[in-house]
């Protein structure tokens, strides 16, 4: 079960509630929601969640959080995905029992904020592009480089980051380093600008002979590429939830709009067209929350299947989110509702967490193959 509908139930009125009353104190939509953020650790602990097992991240309960949240605040559930996947889950699931000390129950808490960093502007078809270095030094580690794309850059309080190591025998070797944000030669870049989840920041950092201490390597062990592709694939079942939370939150609304009597006397759901197009988004949505679902049974054998949920949850979620505006926009202008930010958040969910284009790039290349 991906979704437990009794939880939901219990949560939708004071989820809303928090965000509504969020939105009614900061009409910055791009602020950083730290306030909202250390209210739903404190009302519902929502990241404890996450210490039940190495697989917590895709907790049926944490799920839910996630898709009933990205109902009304997509940036908010990705901002919180981000706390989860890129710094408690690599810190739960890979980090020295020293680490996992230092830093678990802080990240748990909301007292620290992490990212994570492996994206420097090229296409990964390997880790043999990147370029940035982690050299060994008698104290520890001297790290430099830069990362193009960081999630709650500016905000963090320390960053896995993705480094190259030269090994010993000559050959090189990739590991996740945990750097404390506020060390000499750290500097964030400015926001990057995207489509939508506004209140997501995204930054560039760049690391400038970072000097690090020993133990500041992930399981203190050089293990990056198994380490990026699981953190990869729990972050696109999150997206997944983030996308289906988004498809349903465009659904109602314009599901509402329709059955509203307007001045020619009736509802808009009355005529047969109508009901013929919302019963067919309707399905659609289904389709995307049934494929979701299935990904228990081919996670562990099939990392390309997880990446093939995230690509059409996402589509369905542009889709849905286009026809509603397409269907009830010459009658109500945008700014009344929020259709037209949820087709922003999830273009920019598209792109996120590996882009659907180059989801699809894997998918065709078993085709190249033959």
């Amino acid at each position: 079960m991906t979704y437990n509908d009794v939880l939901a139930r219990e949560l939708k009125a004071d989820v809303k509630v928090l965000i509504r009353d969020y939105f009614k104190s900061h009409e910055d939509e791009q602020q950083f929601p730290r306030e909202l953020l250390y209210q739903f650790i404190e009302q519902f602990d929502i990241f404890s969640l996450l210490l039940d097992s190495q697989d917590s991240v895709l907790r049926t309960e944490f799920l839910t959080f996630i898709r009933l949240i990205s109902k009304d605040f997509p940036a908010f559930s990705a901002v919180l995905l981000t706390q989860a996947c890129y710094g408690i889950y690599p810190i739960l699931r890979y980090g020295s029992q020293e680490q996992k000390s230092r830093y678990v129950e802080p990240l748990v808490r909301g007292e620290i904020l992490a990212g994570l960093g492996f994206s420097e502007g090229k296409l990964m078809d390997s880790l043999e592009v990147i370029a940035t270095t982690a050299r060994k030094t008698e104290t520890g580690w001297s790290l430099t480089g830069k990362k193009s794309i960081v999630s709650n850059c500016r905000y963090t309080d320390i960053l896995l980051i993705l480094a190259k190591v030269q090994e010993a025998n000559g050959e090189y070797g990739y590991g996740f380093f945990i750097v404390d944000t506020t060390r000499p030669g750290v500097a964030f870049g400015d926001d990057i600008a995207k489509p939508g989840l506004q209140g997501l920041p995204v930054n560039s950092v760049t690391f400038d002979q970072v000097i690090l201490p020993e133990d500041s390597l992930l399981g203190l062990t050089l293990n990056g590429e198994t380490q990026l592709n699981d953190i990869i694939k729990k972050l696109q079942l999150g997206l997944s939830a983030i996308s289906i939370g988004i498809s349903e939150g465009a659904f109602e609304t314009g599901l509402a709009f329709v059955k509203v009597k307007r001045r020619f006397g009736k509802p808009l759901i009355d005529a047969t067209v109508y009901q013929h197009q919302f019963a067919d988004l309707y399905t659609k949505l289904c389709a995307a929350e049934s494929y979701f679902a299935s990904y228990k049974d081919r996670m562990k054998a099939d990392s390309l299947f997880v990446s093939q949920i995230k690509l059409y949850t996402t589509k369905v979620a542009i889709e849905i989110s286009e026809e509603i505006i397409r269907l009830i926009g010459p009658l109500q202008t945008l700014d009344d509702i929020p259709i037209d930010r949820y087709l922003k958040d999830a273009k920019t969910i598209e792109i996120y967490g590996k882009s659907g284009d180059s989801i699809r790039k894997r998918i065709a290349a078993q085709w190249i193959k033959e």
